[in-house]
């Protein structure tokens, strides 16, 4: 069976828990559209940007929508369109762009597409990412996990923690199968537990 590869990171909300979404700014000059699901960097200030970097640490994720100006009306949509530019430099401007951020990147369990069939021992890996066009249609991201280069490599962004099982729509057999995973970044690093390439 042929696999749809997902809508970039999808957070996962298991026994009864709520994932806790925070609102960030995006940068006043960004020109790239953020959409649900992408894959964030943080910039100075506090600001965010979508990551352009497919093996760099993932500051977040943009799941729960964007807030921007157009036209001097302030519109909600799952995505931030492209070159949404505002001047300011104040903490909390009325023209600035936000976007919905999963607030807890530590121990926040993901899913998300493996872009090549991969095999039960690469569970444990750490994995960079494929930077897929997002929809300006759904407003989904084209993000995933890319099975290239997966390795132990520490400072690779994502480690995949498990195959989701029993989903009729996902064979973990075949290229872009459902997979949990979770960042390498904050006080708990997959990357240094144990079976991490840094893990004892």
């Amino acid at each position: 069976m042929a696999n749809a590869a997902m809508s970039g990171f999808q957070p996962e909300s298991r026994g009864g828990l709520t994932v806790e979404l925070v609102r960030k700014r995006v940068l006043t000059n960004n020109t790239t559209a953020i959409f649900k699901g992408d894959a964030l960097d943080g910039a100075a200030g506090g600001d965010v940007i979508v990551t352009a970097t497919t093996n760099a640490a993932v500051y977040s994720v943009q799941w729960g929508g964007a807030s921007y100006v157009a036209g001097g009306d302030r519109l909600e949509r799952n995505y931030l369109p492209a070159a949404t530019l505002y001047t300011s430099t104040g903490v909390d401007p009325g023209n600035a762009s936000y976007v919905m951020c999963v607030a807890n990147m530590n121990e926040q369990v993901f899913e998300a597409s493996v872009d090549a069939a991969i095999a039960l021992t690469d569970c444990g890996l750490n994995y960079v990412m494929t930077l897929g066009a997002g929809s300006t249609i759904s407003g989904k991201s084209g993000h995933c996990l890319t099975a290239t280069g997966r390795a132990t490599t520490a400072t690779f962004p994502w480690r995949v923690t498990d195959f989701v099982l029993g989903d009729p729509k996902s064979d973990p057999d075949a290229a872009n199968c459902k997979v949990r995973c979770m960042a390498n970044a904050g006080r708990r690093e997959p990357a240094l537990e144990i079976g991490g390439s840094l893990g004892t």
